[in-house]
């Protein structure tokens, strides 16, 4: 398409959407009434009455579609952004925080809920990633939009890709106030336009009524509302979106990116990006945009107010059959389940009933015997010779047979949706752990397309919820996150200016830069998948080193369910060595705290190695002295042992020499003697 949509064709959109979507949305409608258990048509009512069978509900649809929507409920999906560059690693995790804050500002679940439930049943549900105007609430937000209120070009599949979709549109019940609020510069034309609207009965589409009429008509018991209702003052815009080609500029960095050069911007920011890019790219794309009107008078026309060039409107799809109509699982049980009622309502008014024969002449009143016969105390008259000519059937026989196909049909429901009696935690005949796992696994087999769907749809948001929230989220912001899993919260701050040393100012977590991925989490966060990674980290804890110990401790402590858990965490964090408000810090406060940390002990370990090397010389030093105070104590030592030796030799030489002197004297005096007695 390269021009703007023109009225009257957007007229034949809505006509041509409405015929071509009539008879599977009434058949979706069907399939609500059957889970609501409004079973029995009409006409199968008033012959089940004529017949004198009271018709009975038994729904088995009801506790197929739960067990289908309870899975859902306790096995949710998580949705996680993934960089597509090393450099936006810690960008991506801020961003999987900034989709889930988004999510719990607009009670995103339930809302993925109530869509995921329109797939079930009706077969197709839808979300909207909108803005909202209000400055007191997030500006991007998740709305949930009713099945009944939303067409799409019926050639096109039901994903709605704009590539093949030529036009979607919602259309809802709005107060004609309210509409002149939204568009008060075209007060004069929506007046005249309901005026109008009112005189043809409302009726300038065709007449093809549908679904949300039927409620309208089931509320008030009056006549169509098709498209105006003069009673309560309400209109049905049609808020219409539809791609249209454009040729447009883009700017190419290096690192990936691609930022178009609008017409909008300042010559100054055209300047700068195409300064700043590698190369500027003409092409011709798609670019969306919306037309609001009610009657023939156009509201409004303008090209798309989100950050991307998709349909705001998310489909959620149970099932799609050959003509590309989507249905729920209700429509392949609905005709076991209306068998189950028939059949068990005509087993139970065989089992009271009785067939009476009874020849010509055995009693006077025939009817009146009839009614004796049938009753629960009944008196019966026969004439003379009549007992032999009467014969009672009773309806139990034929009520066996009855039940047996009834038990056909319900197991044929439990084969077609994977609602069997192992699922449902009903009794059942096996008996091995290894069967039963087998059959709750062949359970969830059935249901695996199911799921696989509602995991596409889930990826859709998640892109367009990053899209917008890179495009809206232009100044600082603080997110306060709660973690699936634990509960715990912490803050993470984005696009916080931060001054450098040389005064330029930067953007911190600047989250309206890099490029992610968008992928869905394999991992459902259930309470068995809480107990078995508790049970987990507790092995891990029994092979850890010490040093990890106190930090698996303290998430093991985050994931279980004990009461009071965050009191207990605050007083042990601290004696397992965890700094309190560590748990509350960004990945760039923790980098940052990291680095700081590491500096320290390199500058820790340099002090003390400079003090090693210190104390290595002064033991050197003293081995040193102490080995030359060792040696002047060996010298004065062998001088000591010298002077010792030479005193002894010396003492030993005086003894000598008096020895001697004392022998020579001897010998002089023993001379003396001898010569003296030779005189004699």
């Amino acid at each position: 398409m390269l021009k703007r949509l023109k009225i009257n064709t957007a007229l034949g959109y809505v006509e041509e959407a409405r015929l071509a979507a009539r008879d599977w949305r009434a058949e979706s409608w069907r399939d609500c009434e059957m889970y609501d258990g409004d079973q029995w048509t009409k006409d199968d009512l008033d012959m089940a009455i004529d017949y004198g069978i009271d018709p009975l509900t038994i729904n088995r649809t009801f506790p197929a579609i739960n067990l289908i929507l309870g899975t859902q409920a306790v096995t949710r999906q998580n949705i996680i952004a993934k960089a597509r560059t090393s450099k936006d690693g810690q960008m991506a995790e801020i961003m999987t925080e900034g989709i889930h804050f988004v999510l719990d500002q607009c009670q995103g679940q339930f809302k993925l809920s109530q869509a995921f439930r329109d797939s079930v049943i009706p077969g197709i549900g839808w979300v909207q990633v909108g803005l909202d105007p209000d400055p007191r609430h997030e500006p991007v937000r998740l709305v949930y939009r009713d099945w009944k209120e939303i067409w799409f070009d019926p050639f096109a599949s039901p994903w709605v890709d704009p590539e093949d979709c030529r036009y979607m549109f919602y259309q809802k019940w709005v107060d004609l106030e309210v509409l002149i609020a939204m568009f008060p510069e075209k007060e004069k034309e929506i007046k005249h336009a309901y005026t109008g609207l009112c005189s043809q009965d409302g009726d300038y589409l065709g007449g093809y009524g549908d679904e949300a009429d039927d409620v309208e008509q089931d509320k008030r018991v009056l006549g169509s509302a098709s498209w105006v209702d003069p009673n309560r003052k309400r209109v049905r815009p049609v808020e219409m979106w539809y791609p249209m080609y454009e040729d447009c500029l883009f700017a190419l960095f290096d690192n990936g990116q691609c930022v178009e050069i609008k017409k909008s911007m300042s010559a100054q920011e055209q300047f700068q990006l195409m300064s700043a890019c590698s190369e500027v790219v003409k092409a011709k794309v798609r670019k969306m945009r919306t037309m609001t009107f009610l009657g023939k008078e156009i509201l409004q026309d303008m090209p798309t107010p989100f950050g991307h060039d998709q349909y705001p409107y998310i489909p959620f799809l149970g099932y799609v059959d050959r003509l590309g109509c989507p249905y729920g699982v209700p429509r392949q049980i609905r005709g076991q389940n209306i068998e189950v009622n028939k059949r068990r309502s005509v087993a139970l008014a065989l089992l009271q009933k009785r067939r009476l024969l009874m020849e010509e002449g055995a009693a006077k009143d025939p009817q009146t015997v009839h009614e004796e016969m049938i009753s629960m105390d009944g008196l019966v008259l026969l004439n003379p010779g009549g007992l032999g000519k009467v014969r009672v059937e009773e309806g139990q026989m034929l009520a066996q047979g009855q039940a047996q196909l009834m038990a056909s049909s319900e197991s044929e429901i439990q084969q077609i949706t994977g609602v069997n009696n192992e699922s449902m935690g009903y009794h059942s005949a096996v008996q091995s752990g290894r069967a039963l796992e087998n059959k709750q696994r062949q359970s969830n087999t059935v249901l695996a397309t199911l799921f696989d769907n509602y995991r596409r749809s889930l990826f859709r948001v998640g892109t367009l919820v990053s899209s917008e929230i890179q495009d809206k989220w232009k100044g600082p912001k603080i997110l306060r996150i709660t973690d699936k899993m634990t509960n715990a919260e912490r803050f993470v701050e984005v696009n916080q200016p931060k001054q450098t040393e040389t005064g330029t100012v930067v953007i911190q977590n600047d989250i309206t830069q890099g490029r992610y991925d968008v992928i869905v989490s394999d991992a459902p966060q259930t309470d068995t998948t809480r107990e078995q990674s508790l049970n987990l980290i507790i092995e891990w804890v029994k092979q850890s080193p010490p040093e990890i110990i106190p930090q698996l401790m303290s998430f093991a402590l985050e994931l279980s369910n004990l009461p009071n858990k965050e009191a207990l965490l605050m007083r042990l964090r601290p004696l397992l060595g965890i700094m309190p408000g560590e748990e509350d810090m960004s990945p760039e406060e923790i980098k940052e705290q990291i680095a700081v940390k590491m500096e320290s002990e390199k500058k820790e370990g340099e002090r003390k190695s400079q003090i090693e090397e210190l104390l290595l010389q002064l033991e050197m030093e003293a081995k040193k002295l102490d080995n030359q105070s060792k040696a002047l104590e060996n010298e004065k030592l062998k001088a000591e042992t010298a002077d010792k030796l030479a005193s002894a030799k010396k003492k030993e030489s005086d003894a000598e020499r008096e020895a001697l002197q004392t022998e020579f004297k001897i010998a002089r005096e023993v001379s003396e003697e001898v010569n003296k007695s030779r005189f004699v």
